[in-house]
């Protein structure tokens, strides 16, 4: 609020107050709270299960991230800095928080269905997080 800085006053009255709203639009990817923002980036099952590079969007532009090998869908990521900048201090920035997504493919041709199938063949029963995979064995059994 500016005081002053609004309407005339009538009959030559000081001028009023001049109060500014803003509205800010949701954005598409980002999500904003405070000096934070969020987002989800989808990674594919090999990204995941092996790692390595990807690009990330933010408010900044794309930066690079690497991919732990064995990364779990939601696994959430803190990009130190790459958040919204305080009003009261430029120097000082918020975090982007980002949460990675593993993504199932919809539509495979039939290598790669072919290849698939041989990786869960070399699996030999074995679930990603090492166990052995047991069959229930029914009430009547």
């Amino acid at each position: 609020m500016n005081r002053g800085y609004g309407e005339p006053g009538v009959n030559g009255g000081e001028r009023g107050d001049l109060l500014v709203e803003v509205t800010v639009s949701p954005h598409p990817v980002f999500k904003r709270q405070d000096s934070s923002i969020f987002s989800t980036v989808p990674i594919s099952f090999a990204k995941a299960a092996l790692g390595g590079p990807i690009r990330i969007k933010t408010i900044d532009g794309e930066v690079e991230y690497e991919v732990k090998a064995g990364t779990q869908t939601d696994t959430k990521v803190r990009l130190r800095g790459k958040g919204v900048p305080s009003l009261r201090n430029k120097n000082i920035r918020g975090d982007h928080f980002v949460t990675l997504v593993v993504q199932v493919p919809e539509k495979m041709n039939e290598e790669q269905k072919e290849a698939l199938r041989r990786y869960d063949q070399l699996m030999n029963g074995i679930t990603p997080d090492g166990e052995k995979q047991h069959k229930k064995k029914g009430f009547f059994k």
